[in-house]
């Protein structure tokens, strides 16, 4: 029979899973007090880092292995999950505020903790939150934050494996609205550029025709989580998000959906543009294409792969071949395909066939040939060009493909289409004094070899400062040598910050990693703002222009020091961003990318 396990402050276990319980129960009790003692508030990012050094996401396995009753220590973060009552839609998941909750929050009548039992399939987009009112968050908090908060949270003790098969019932439960014949659907993949594409056909479409309603899903976002899903630039509004996530988180309860972030984010935006009764809608998918969420579509009226390098090689494949035929997976049968000039043409036109799709288009086959087709990667000078060429052209394809959905789009549209940029894509601010800034995500040392480029080719003679914070995931050692290139080697105009986001690197780690121990850099506050505001005194005394850059985490920040009037999303819901997601996967949990099943 199975030892049952009570802890609590008044009363002490017996048994071998006790003796077993005992060092976990430690690391839990000392990893509080640590907590407690740094001040780390409702899981602020350092709190965050404590506890995923004291691998939370592994005391959840302990809890399980040891049926132990968790609620003292870990508070309503982890409820039952036997009772299956309908979700309300005014419980969102609570404050991350367990690693400093006080026992007599959890306990019974009786002075007892109460037992708790985990189900082997923990499923944390259908938590039962009946019963979360002690450890609610604050009232001050607002529903969105709340309930966007939560979303973030959904990935952290929920290891995944690959596959539609959460997006496709979501999908089958919201009623197919990304299949109706009535909605013109474009799906986008690609290494780089998709973002740009997306939005550059998105625009166009929208000034085409004023009363056509194009839709926009597109990730990650620079401010808001809002950004994500708009309709002819309009974000999702808090209270529709307010409306319809716990509509998704419902749908996941009552038909057991173990749905991830991206997926609930995905059916979110199918929701949305369904309720604004979206005409057109142009989908970016997340990270690779063939088992991405947004590839539950089955008829889209044209798949678009901008370009084809090497990323995420642990998932996708370790050739640009492999990549290449995962991002082909958006082909579908019977439907036109274009393809960028960065793309290995053999393998997506062999995909294309296996297919049995439709049409198949290089860019030269719509627009005739161009320079900028015959360019390598490494030779390209500035890619919007090169983005706004394959938008045009897909929006050529849609025109001949569909003549009574989209017609007479003028040259003067598609100029003015696809002349849009998305922000902190090489992003011009002019900050007064002669002092201009730019605001470029290049996250990666092929992106960051890019940006050096078209800095020298656009500023030629001019001399750079650059403030840089990088993903961890990424060659920080790489990154570092391209952003050396761009300051003549001088490591005292480089500012390192470490951004306010999980998934950052660390100070440190930057340090450890490129050896710019010459650059700018405060242990004590590592934050982008200090750091930007130092840069742009020297940068204005010296004559220098400024670049802000490295990664998409420090952007919001960036943007809000430089003044920027745009939604932004609170500090409540900053701090959680990224929860449970490593090396950028939002799409698929906390599995380590090595474990993960496809």
């Amino acid at each position: 029979m199975r030892t049952n396990i009570v802890a609590s402050r008044r009363s002490t276990a017996s048994g071998i899973d006790t003796i077993l319980a005992v060092p976990f129960l430690l690391v839990v009790f000392f990893g509080t007090r640590f907590a407690e003692h740094c001040s780390l508030h409702a899981f602020s990012l350092d709190g965050m880092r404590a506890a995923r050094a004291l691998k939370v996401a592994d005391t959840y396995s302990l809890s399980r292995r040891f049926s132990c009753p968790l609620r003292p220590f870990f508070g309503t973060a982890f409820p039952s999950t036997n009772s299956r009552a309908a979700l309300p839609t005014s419980s969102p998941l609570p404050s991350l505020t367990w690693l400093r909750s006080s026992s007599s929050a959890h306990s019974t009548e009786s002075g007892q903790a109460p037992q708790v039992s985990i189900s082997k399939s923990f499923n944390p987009a259908a938590l039962n939150v009946d019963n979360l009112a002690s450890d609610m968050a604050p009232d001050h908090y607002s529903p969105y934050e709340q309930w966007v908060r939560r979303l973030y949270m959904t990935n952290l003790f929920h290891p995944v494996k690959l596959g539609l098969d959460n997006i496709e019932q979501l999908h089958r439960v919201l009623g197919f609205p990304m299949d109706d014949p009535n909605v013109t659907v474009v799906h986008i993949a690609g290494t780089n550029g998709k973002g740009s594409v997306a939005l550059k056909i998105a625009k166009t479409l929208e000034l085409a025709d004023p009363t056509r309603k194009v839709g926009l899903f597109c990730s990650p976002h620079i401010s808001s989580f809002r950004e994500r899903m708009q309709v002819n630039g309009e974000l999702i509004t808090e209270n529709e998000v307010v409306e319809f996530l716990p509509e998704i988180y419902r749908m996941c309860q009552e038909h057991d959906i173990p749905a991830t972030f991206f997926e609930i984010t995905t059916a979110l935006a199918f929701r949305f543009f369904h309720a604004r009764g979206a005409d057109a809608v142009v989908l970016e998918t997340g990270l690779g294409g063939r088992l991405d969420a947004t590839n539950v579509i089955k008829n889209p009226a044209i798949s678009i792969i901008t370009s084809i390098g090497l990323e995420h090689t642990r998932i996708l494949g370790d050739t640009v071949e492999l990549i290449a035929r995962e991002k082909a997976g958006i082909i579908k049968p019977g439907r036109p395909v274009l393809v960028g000039p960065n793309v290995p043409d053999a393998v997506t036109r062999e995909c294309a066939a296996e297919k049995q799709s439709g049409p198949y288009y290089t860019v030269p086959d719509i627009l005739g040939a161009d320079l900028l087709d015959k360019l390598t990667t490494q030779e390209v000078l500035d890619y919007d060009l090169e983005n706004a060429r394959i938008a045009r052209a897909g929006l050529k394809i849609l025109e001949t493909e569909f003549p009574k959905k989209i017609t007479d789009i003028s040259e003067d549209v598609l100029q003015q289409g696809t002349s849009t940029r998305p922000p902190c894509r090489f992003e011009h601010v002019d900050c007064g004094d002669g002092l201009t800034v730019i605001l470029d995500v290049a996250h990666n040392p092929p992106a960051m070899d890019y940006m050096v480029r078209k800095l020298a080719t656009t500023y030629p003679g001019m001399s750079f400062r650059v403030v840089v914070g990088m993903s961890s995931d990424k060659n920080l050692k790489l990154c570092g040598q391209s952003i050396l290139q761009a300051v003549q080697c001088d490591a005292t105009k480089i500012h390192l910050v470490e951004a306010a986001h999980p998934r950052a690197a660390t100070l440190k780690a930057i340090l450890e990693a490129t050896g710019l121990t010459d650059a700018h850099f405060d242990t004590n506050d590592s934050s982008p703002t200090k750091q930007i505001k130092e840069a742009i005194k020297l940068a204005r005394t010296n004559g220098e222009l400024l670049v802000v850059c490295g990664s998409v985490f420090l952007m919001a920040e960036a943007r809000e020091a430089l003044g920027f009037e745009e939604p932004r999303d609170s500090e409540y819901i900053a701090e959680v961003a990224g929860a449970g997601v490593r090396h950028g996967q939002e799409n698929f949990g906390n599995t380590p990318e090595s474990a993960i099943v496809v």
